[in-house]
């Protein structure tokens, strides 16, 4: 007999099903078929009604439970069964098989979700029987492009069959063996059958159906529905049509009940009216159903959670609520993170996505960097697991090497250590600097000896199931398994349950995925990317689910999957029209058209007239109807993006079924009631009365006293403690220090405080351009200085020993020179073509002057320095100026030395006087007086200054007009090779500097007027004398600073577009904010010479005053 119950939501057909059960259990043996999603619901509902014996004779199956029992009794319960990964491989293969036979599908995607669109079409031809010679015999014949279509469909699918039943495999799903063993099986012979929950039945299913008419004493069927065609029950209403007509062709007796639902309550008002014509206004409601609008998902949940704590206070169990949301991909993470912080039970019914988990990553990082030529991306979400061996600290380190230096491919695997220096190129290898490359030579052979048999294993096309094999056992050496066990224990300790039993199933179904690929492809040659493209995206068909640890939680879920058991309360969100319906697009492979045409051939697939959008509308008046008690709909009006969200139809049809239910928006009141969020404001308000009630609670006090210590905190300063720990009482300062110092005292704290240095790879960039440089110019130079200067030195001897200083940095300081890639070895070439040039240019200007080529790379400060530090002491710290000056130059006049200092810039950087007053750029002045005071003893004599220069030691380009003369070109080059700087005002000197100097200076970085005065780059010696006593000054400065613990984020802009932070590696944990605390942007006015020397003259006159009082 046949018993079909029709009702509305609401009206107890659940109900009525358990009590029935409870009635016959004594009778006949009862099974309760539910939907596999709410089995564990059903299970705990039935034990309600019947008490502790309700497992004696009553169950609660789900088909695939059911196939279990059945299998069990009859054979094949052992046999391998394909699961969504299986049928997703095969397909794929049946793909690769016919592609090139096909036409619509030539050129398919291999994407997952096209794959999985082409199974579940071939999965409902499967449960419709329509075998794959019968629907190519259908279609063969049909025209045009819908034509090509079905065909390429029959073709797919008879290749798709070839592959499952190849070997003798039995192709069938574990409900299709159900349907086919169930006439066999004696289960349900004689026992009442329900199935409820269902909203309707494929073909599979109806013939498990009929045979379960055939063999129980009574079948059930519940089934949303009423006497009306109303819109939303349309797709009900034609699975009763089809129930009845079984019933008919079995001789079985159907009876058809409706059940109306009782009372009369505003949620019994927005059943009855919410779809339909109607809309009937009713009066109240606002005790049972609530609108809320909040400005975003977070501050909405927040809210929610507020509400929760209030309904647990007056009497509510958690199990009492439900919270649901058509998608839960955003609402999710935040509804675990303010549950958690709220104290709030919860339970998130959702299928989490496997590939995302740690030990998964681990496999497949390893897989993807062995079969990917070990790219840097992929070893590293394999080593940042942190189950691949090494910890946070050495992977950090192998990471800065492997970045440093580009390492892919097989330099991964070679026998022989690493040599390069892990300070990249230019870079003496000290002691210290080997011990960290042995050390990372030691981090990178406990990642190399997992990895090895796993390539060499992949390396090359074999079986697919050997592959299989392979991976198998670098999961098991890896620990996988141990890994997941010890994960699960600590995250059942840590209070994580549902995220423990997660862990538990993942090395389950990766074994699985392994089976099917042994299964299916068996003996089929596959190369390394192929199973390892093939795994990954077998691996998407695969999530884990849990059941709720405990019986007191919140559940949360998706529309979609919340069974239809009422709530007492309920709260929807994401109430938005872009979400509420959301109906698939795409349509399948088959639109409605394709299956008509099916149809009319006598080959019917499931109903065309099957309609998603009611479906969808179906879902929601579900979920609206689901709560006893209390509605509660809600919804954001930004996204995460920033744009505006509207509310779904959903609460403009409340308001007009319910006009006296308001609709409340945010104003924060809620985060008063809930300790977190109250704390926050007690915070911000610490003389209000919240501040005290938090004060008196001995375990809120430190917390409340902790964000009033925050509040108060800005950048601030250094303690006393911390300046000795991070700089040491005697700090070495040098030029580039100095100048990071004067430019953003932040910039100098997070790069010689903390000492954080930016990721770079190794190669001729800025800084490793100067260091090639500066080697070539001080060896080639102290080799012309050595042999008599420039005048005794001809262009082919220069020439070779530019040639033979190139080749010994290639070979000493260019690790494996020769096995570089072909662009560095481009770019290296280029790089010594601007060298000769340059070389070139110095020789010229040298040949122009009487200054000779005293001192190379001339140090200050350190052990084997050849000359003593500049040093200043404030405020308990010494700071030494230390550093080395790239070249300096003398002219012995009367007894004296005039010495210039040289400095070689391969960037744009020129010499400001109008910075120096900012304490930019000083260092080579500092450099200068230091030789003024301490060159006697050094040189000899005495010495007098007589200037700085910037040499332009770079590749120089002009832009010109096409017809500009070889003259011109010159001469626009000539001036972009001009030296800047500032020199002794005194004829003498110039002339001994450059030859020309009062008449046409070449290389000086003077102006000389018509009348012959000289208006820039020169300074008289009482003005040099000034420049000195200031530049000791600054230093001074710059002792204090550090002394004070100064780390303002101050940074130095000369316009809005040129400013410190430009180009700054640490924009990311600065949060720079002009204007908030001690923020602000330091703005360098350009000034004139004049204006420089006044200014430097007023601050002179405050120091003077200063230390005589």
């Amino acid at each position: 007999m046949l018993h079909l119950w029709i009702g509305r939501a609401g009206a107890g057909k659940t109900a009525r099903v358990l009590e029935t059960i409870k009635k016959n259990r004594t009778r006949h043996g009862q099974i309760l078929i539910v939907p596999e999603h709410v089995s564990h619901e059903a299970e705990v509902a039935l034990c309600h009604a019947l008490g502790d014996t309700a497992s004696r004779n009553a169950e609660v199956l789900s088909l695939r439970n059911l196939s279990g029992r059945v299998l069990g009794e009859v054979g094949g319960l052992s046999d391998f069964t394909l699961d969504g990964g299986g049928k997703l491989l095969t397909m794929r293969m049946a793909l690769q098989e016919v592609g090139s036979s096909l036409h619509v599908f030539n050129n398919p995607s291999r994407r997952a979700a096209f794959l999985e669109q082409l199974v579940a079409l071939v999965d409902e031809l499967y449960a419709y029987e329509i075998p794959p010679q019968e629907l190519y015999a259908q279609v063969q014949d049909v025209p045009g492009q819908e034509g090509d279509k079905l065909r390429d469909v029959a073709l797919l699918y008879a290749a798709y069959d070839a592959r499952l039943r190849s070997g003798g495999r039995d192709a069938r799903s574990r409900v299709q063996k159900l349907r086919d063993a169930l006439p066999q099986a004696s289960y349900l012979r004689g026992k009442d059958v329900y199935f409820d929950g269902f909203s309707y039945f494929n073909k599979t299913e109806e013939g498990i159906l009929l045979t379960a008419l055939t063999q129980a004493e009574s079948v059930t069927v519940t089934l949303l529905g009423d006497r009306s065609a109303t819109e939303i029950f349309q797709n009900a209403l034609r699975q009763r049509q089809r129930l009845v007509r079984m019933a008919q062709q079995t001789g079985c007796r159907c009876t058809m009940e409706f059940m109306e639902p009782a009372g009369n309550t505003p949620l019994a008002h927005l059943e009855k009216y919410f779809f339909g014509a109607a809309a009937p206004t009713r009066e109240g409601g606002g005790d049972q159903v609530r609108l809320y609008e909040a400005t975003t998902a977070y501050a909405e949940v927040e809210y929610v959670s507020a509400q929760i704590r209030q309904m647990l206070r007056n009497g509510y169990r958690c199990r009492d609520i439900a919270v649901t949301a058509r998608d839960l991909t955003e609402y999710a993470p935040v509804l675990e993170h303010i549950f958690a912080r709220d104290g709030i039970p919860v339970y998130m019914s959702r299928r989490s996505d496997i590939l995302q988990k740690p030990p998964l990553l681990l496999v497949l990082g390893a897989l993807d960097a062995v079969t990917g030529g070990f790219e840097y991306e992929d070893m590293f979400r394999y080593l940042k697991t942190g189950l691949a061996g090494i910890d946070r600290a050495e992977c950090d380190k192998l990471e800065n090497y492997v970045v440093l230096w580009e390492i892919r491919g097989k330099m991964w695997l070679r026998d022989v250590p690493w040599t390069a220096n892990p300070d990249g190129y230019g870079a003496e290898m000290t002691p210290e600097r080997r011990e960290r490359l042995e050390e990372i030579n030691a981090i990178r052979e406990k990642v190399r000896l997992p990895l090895l048999p796993l390539y060499e294993n992949m390396k090359s096309p074999s079986a697919a199931a050997d592959k299989a094999a392979a991976l198998y056992r670098f999961a098991r050496q890896a620990g996988v398994p141990q890994l997941l066990g010890q994960q699960a224990q600590a995250l059942m300790q840590s209070g994580r349950v549902q995220t423990a039993e997660e862990y538990r199933q993942l090395w389950e179904i990766f074994c699985t995925v392994l089976d099917q690929f042994a299964e299916i492809l068996g003996d089929t040659a596959l190369t390394g990317e192929e199973f390892c493209r093939m795994l990954r995206l077998v691996l998407t068909q695969y999530s884990v689910g849990t059941i709720p640890a405990t019986l007191d939680q919140v559940k949360v879920s998706e529309m979609t999957r919340a069974d239809r058991r009422t709530v007492r309360a309920l709260f929807l969100l994401g109430c938005n029209d872009h979400l509420l319906p959301r109906v698939d697009q795409a349509g399948g492979i088959l639109d409605r058209r394709d299956r008509a045409f099916l149809r009319e051939h006598d080959l019917p697939l499931a109903d065309a007239t099957f309609d998603e959008l009611d479906q969808e509308l179906q879902n929601i008046y579900s979920t609206l109807t689901r709560p006893t008690e209390l509605l509660h709909v809600s919804y954001p009006t930004v996204s995460l993006d920033g744009s505006a969200l509207r509310p779904a139809f959903v609460v403009e049809r409340i308001r007009r079924l319910l006009p006296d239910v308001a609709l409340e928006r945010e104003d924060g009141e809620y985060r008063l009631t809930v300790p977190a969020t109250a704390l926050e404001a007690a915070g911000r308000s610490p003389d209000s009365a919240l501040a005290a009630y938090f004060r008196a609670d001995p375990r809120t006090e430190p917390v409340l006293e902790a964000i009033g210590r925050a509040k108060l905190l800005d950048r601030g300063r250094l303690s006393p403690a911390a300046v000795r720990t991070l700089y040491g009482t005697q700090v070495q300062m040098s030029a580039s220090r100095m100048d990071r110092m004067k430019s953003c005292h932040f910039g100098y704290f997070m790069e010689y405080g903390l000492r954080a240095k930016e990721r770079k790879a190794a190669g001729f960039q800025a800084p490793e351009i100067g260091t090639f440089i500066h080697y070539l110019l001080e060896n080639v130079l102290r080799a012309v200085r050595d042999r008599g200067g420039f005048d005794s030195v001809t262009q082919p001897e220069l020439d070779a020993l530019v040639q033979r200083y190139i080749r010994e940095y290639a070979d000493t300081r260019i690790d494996r020179y020769s096995e570089k890639s072909a662009r560095f070895r481009y770019l290296f070439e280029r790089l010594q073509r601007t060298a000769c040039a340059i070389v070139n240019n110095v020789a010229d200007e040298m040949r122009r002057s009487d200054f000779k080529l005293m001192e190379f790379e001339l140090s200050f400060g350190g052990r084997e320095a050849d000359l003593p530090a500049v040093s200043v002491e404030r405020e308990d710290i010494s700071l030494r100026l230390v550093g080395k000056v790239d070249r300096v130059d003398g002219w012995v006049k009367d007894g004296k030395l005039y010495l210039r200092v040289v400095d070689y810039k391969t960037g744009r950087k020129s010499f400001s006087l109008s910075d120096v007053q900012y304490g930019l750029g000083i260092q080579m002045l500092l450099y200068l007086f230091a030789l003024e005071r301490e060159g006697e003893k050094h040189f000899g004599m005495p010495v007098v200054p007589a200037g700085v220069l910037y040499l332009p030691a770079r590749d120089v380009i002009v832009s010109e007009k096409r017809d500009a003369s070889p003259a011109k070109i010159e001469s626009d080059i000539q001036k972009e090779l001009r030296r800047s700087g500032l020199v002794l005002e005194d004829a003498q000197v110039l002339r001994a500097m450059e030859h020309d100097a009062l008449e046409k200076p070449v290389y000086l970085p003077i102006t000389l007027k018509k009348d012959g005065t000289i208006t820039d780059g020169v300074a008289t010696a009482h003005e040099l004398g000034r420049l000195g006593r200031y530049t000791e000054h600054l230093l001074e400065q710059i002792a204090g600073e550090l002394a004070r613990g100064n780390v303002d984020a101050d940074p130095a802009y000369r316009t809005p577009q040129d400013g410190a932070c430009r180009w700054c590696a640490y924009a990311s944990a600065c949060y720079f904010r002009p204007g908030s605390g001690t923020d602000r942007r330091r703005i360098l006015k350009k000034a004139s010479p004049a204006e420089v020397w006044q200014n430097i003259d007023e601050q002179l006159g405050k120091e003077a005053r200063h230390d005589r009082s």
